[in-house]
């Protein structure tokens, strides 16, 4: 009886075991997708003005250049990519709406002559790091004064008031250190840049802060804020600081353009008074050079000739003491031969002769020109 049973259930087909079997696909399927989203993980991409910084385990691991990388799948390595090549700006005091040919800027006159609306006021407000209630616009505008009124005005070291408007311009030259040195980069630079304006422009008076100061306090302000930066090792490199505006409050605004106009026209007239006596002065200072050089040379032509006359009187002096009569009959004669040329009618007497011993005339000039 056992044999038989036996040999039935040999002849039987196996039943298949369903549940088994579904728990095998299942188990590969699994495998499939994890190790699909595994390799998927692994692979990232560093854009042409970026580098990648890899984080395993959340630490710093490496720095990866642009291009195509691998890395560890799934919360082993996770990478950043860092925008190191990109010039970013923060401003203080307005806010750029739209860049190009034809800038919208956001400050407090457009808030003023309601030239903005609610989402650009909502905007400014939420990346000052303020929550964005449901409020009105005129609720929003208020708000968004209070925020840029708070980074532009100033008070200098005369103790007057000045609205200051700047960017800065930085780049990320370690990524390292911009990652894992501050919690909140850009907040840092925004609190380090006005506390940097704010000392300097606290230090100077107004006059400087508008007018005459303004490229100093660019360079002074790029140094000092650069230095604090390299302080707290934010691994941050500025490229330029630069003073949109520096004017007197609105409402002291006319009074004080009116100063400046007035001394704009003195600077003016002190520059054609300037130019005036330029003109004026050297010229008369060469003429004068030029009649004193005249005179000196004058009298340095009548010394040496009378020193020449004098050494001339000298020699025939001597030559007249030798033979006094012979020295003066050619004393005489070289007399006569110069005047007598410029006699234009010549008269010769003949002492003791008759009729008051007055001779012919002599031709003397037709005998000249015949010659």
């Amino acid at each position: 009886m056992e044999l038989r049973d036996i040999l039935e259930r040999m002849q039987q087909p196996p039943r298949m075991n369903y549940q088994s079997v579904g728990w095998k696909w299942f188990v590969v399927a699994a495998v499939v997708v994890v190790a699909a989203g595994g390799l998927k993980m692994s692979v990232y991409t560093v854009p042409t003005d970026s580098a990648g910084v890899v984080q395993r385990f959340g630490r710093y691991n490496r720095t990866t250049e642009p291009g195509i990388h691998l890395k560890m799948p799934f919360w082993i390595e996770y990478a950043v990519a860092v925008p190191v090549k990109k010039v970013q700006k923060e401003e203080f005091g307005f806010r750029t709406l739209k860049a190009g040919v034809d800038t919208q800027y956001l400050g407090a006159e457009e808030i003023d002559a309601r030239r903005s609306n609610a989402e650009d006021l909502m905007r400014l407000i939420r990346e000052s790091g303020e929550r964005v209630s449901r409020s009105t616009t005129s609720q929003l505008a208020e708000r968004a004064k209070e925020i840029l009124r708070g980074e532009y005005v100033m008070l200098t070291g005369d103790l007057n008031i000045t609205d200051v408007e700047w960017i800065v311009q930085y780049k990320i030259k370690d990524p390292q250190s911009y990652l894992f040195n501050i919690r909140e980069p850009r907040q840092t630079i925004r609190d380090a840049s006005q506390a940097v304006m704010r000392q300097l422009i606290g230090n100077g008076s107004v006059d400087e802060a508008i007018t005459i100061g303004r490229i100093e306090y660019e360079i002074s302000a790029k140094e000092a804020l650069q230095k604090l930066l390299d302080e707290y090792e934010t691994g941050i490199l500025i490229v330029t600081v630069k003073l949109q505006s520096s004017n007197p409050p609105q409402k002291v605004r006319p009074a004080f353009n009116e100063v400046n106009k007035a001394l704009q026209q003195k600077e003016t007239r002190i520059n054609e008074a300037m130019k005036t006596y330029n003109e004026a002065v050297p010229k008369s200072k060469g003429e004068a050079k030029k009649v004193i050089e005249s005179a000196k040379g004058y009298a340095a032509e009548r010394v040496n000739q009378a020193m020449g006359d004098i050494a001339k009187f000298e020699k025939i002096y001597a030559e007249y003491i030798k033979a006094p009569d012979i020295t003066k009959q050619r004393m005489y004669l070289e007399t006569m031969s110069k005047v007598l040329p410029l006699i234009p009618e010549k008269w010769i007497i003949e002492q003791g002769g008759a009729e008051g011993g007055i001779l012919m005339r002599l031709n003397l000039e037709s005998d000249k020109s015949s010659e």
